[in-house]
């Protein structure tokens, strides 16, 4: 019997309205023609779409996590550009004669990475040791040229691993090792294999935070009892069975090896290393001007277990969304103490994350208190600047001129009684960025947390941009269904 083409329709085409019979193979439209093919059966209907609907989600998905992920990637790349950015400036001749060695000194290296070295890594043990006329302090690298530092920081170093190996400098009795941005890396095999060759001739070794990661990259650390920075344990055990791992201590010993907990932690570990090579009193005097909190010559080692959590939010937006960061000065002054320096480019640029640390000085290259050497951008060429904070300094005289109408940070006036370097910086993030921002950093660089503000604030930029991050994945993500339906639809009609 013919069937309306009107009522038919849908039919035809594979689908058929509620409570109907599905059309016989033999019907005819009343029009006269046949349908075009067989109808579909049910179950064999519901098939199709199920694996339709399937595929879709699973397309949706993939794009969403693929969106995600590449926008995290965009902003992580960004993120360590900013924070490892050497500035161009002198290197050091290649054959020009070193810093000559001091007698009856303890020798002391601190390698850095040709791709970049934590700065308080570096920094923290540089000042604890340079403050002792016990020990003669340098900077090493492979050559003399600039190497960046965390934090947009620039360093030259004072000596290459060639001045040792050719017998200009004596053998180093402490190897200091930070974190470096590429600890297995073919670019920084010379300074594994210094670190071998130092050891085997009867070094100390001293592995900071994730200078551990460079550690086990040589023989140094087998058979032996470590630390390291507290998420990168869980990796390090499985990785590499052969060192036992040990969590919740700020510094671990095993025969002539030192290794500590993260990033602040290798200012403590350094002041215990003066006191077993230089006495306690002279570890006293100098942890008096340091103040690293709860330091004593025989003080506990316990520190917290720290486990990573969704807490750590502001970390992880922090350090993929840089887009739309504030624009900070770090202005060097001649003298300043390098530990003060590194708190500041540590936590506001590679902790919190809560600005792009741009080195100024009056000129391009500034001696710290010590004789580290860092280099910076003329502050009247740096461009546009939304605050600048001066560590160490009393007054912004030295940059009032230059940047007149710039906001101002003092944190050596801002810190009370006792605070250290990295507390009066803690304090400011918290108010500018909220409480929970400021106790995430600390838990990233393994510091004490000092006394904070109870400000509830938000970080608004990156709240924002992972909002706009979200909607604009989403979009992509349901993208296949709605083109899907619309091609649906357009075939119907």
């Amino acid at each position: 019997m013919p069937v309306s083409c009107g009522a038919c329709s849908l039919r035809c085409r594979g689908f058929r309205p509620a409570n109907t019979a599905p059309p016989c193979s033999s019907a005819t439209f009343s029009c006269g023609r046949s349908p075009p093919f067989p109808p579909t059966p049910t179950s064999e209907l519901s098939m199709n779409t199920f694996l339709r609907r399937a595929l879709l989600t699973v397309s949706g998905l993939v794009l969403l996590v693929a969106v995600v992920g590449g926008f995290a990637f965009a902003g992580f790349t960004v993120t360590m550009a900013q924070d490892f950015a050497p500035l161009p400036g002198r290197s050091s001749a290649p054959d020009a004669p070193p810093r000559p060695a001091a007698p009856d000194r303890i020798q002391v290296a601190i390698l850095l990475g040709r791709g970049g070295t934590v700065a308080t890594d570096a920094m923290g043990p540089y000042g604890v040791f340079a403050a002792s006329e016990r020990f003669d302090v340098r900077t090493v690298s492979s050559s003399g040229a600039p190497v960046a530092l965390s934090g947009g920081l620039t360093t030259v170093p004072d000596a290459s691993f060639e001045d040792y190996e050719s017998g200009r400098l004596p053998r180093p009795d402490l190897v200091v090792v930070p974190a470096i941005t590429d600890p297995s890396g073919a670019e920084e095999a010379d300074l594994r294999s210094f670190i071998e060759s130092a050891h085997a001739s009867g070094a100390r070794i001293m592995g900071v935070c994730a200078g551990a990661r460079v550690l086990v990259e040589t023989s140094v650390l087998k058979g032996k009892k470590a630390t390291s920075f507290w998420s990168d344990i869980d990796g390090l055990s499985s990785a590499h069975p052969e060192t036992t791992w040990v969590r919740g201590q700020r510094w671990v010993e095993d025969g002539d090896v030192l290794t500590t907990a993260g990033v602040s932690s290798g200012i403590a570990a350094s002041l215990f290393a003066v006191q077993q090579r230089a006495g306690t009193a002279e570890a006293l005097r100098i942890a008096e001007d340091v103040r690293y909190p709860h330091w004593e010559p025989d003080a506990p080692t316990d520190i917290p277990v720290n486990t990573v959590s969704l807490a750590d939010y502001p970390y992880v937006l922090g350090a993929t969304l840089p887009w739309g960061q504030p624009r900070y000065g770090l202005g060097l002054t001649p003298g300043v103490d390098e530990i003060e320096v590194a708190a500041a480019a540590e936590l506001y640029g590679g902790a919190a994350f809560t600005a792009h640390m741009v080195p100024v000085a009056r000129t391009a290259e500034v001696t710290t208190r010590h004789g580290m050497k860092l280099l910076a951008t003329p502050v009247t060429k740096a461009g546009r600047l939304d605050r600048l904070v001066i560590p160490g300094a009393a007054s912004s005289a030295p940059f009032a001129e230059a940047v007149p109408d710039v906001p101002v940070f003092l944190p050596a006036t801002a810190a009370g009684t006792g605070n250290t370097s990295f507390d009066p910086i803690l304090v400011d993030i918290a108010r500018t960025e909220g409480r929970h921002t400021a106790e995430t950093a600390a838990k990233y660089i393994e510091y004490p947390l000092p006394p904070l503000p109870q400000q509830d604030g938000t970080p608004t930029r990156v709240v924002t941009i992972a909002i706009i991050g979200v909607l604009v994945a989403v979009t992509v993500g349901v993208s296949p269904a709605v083109v899907s339906r619309t091609r649906r639809r357009a075939r119907l009609r």
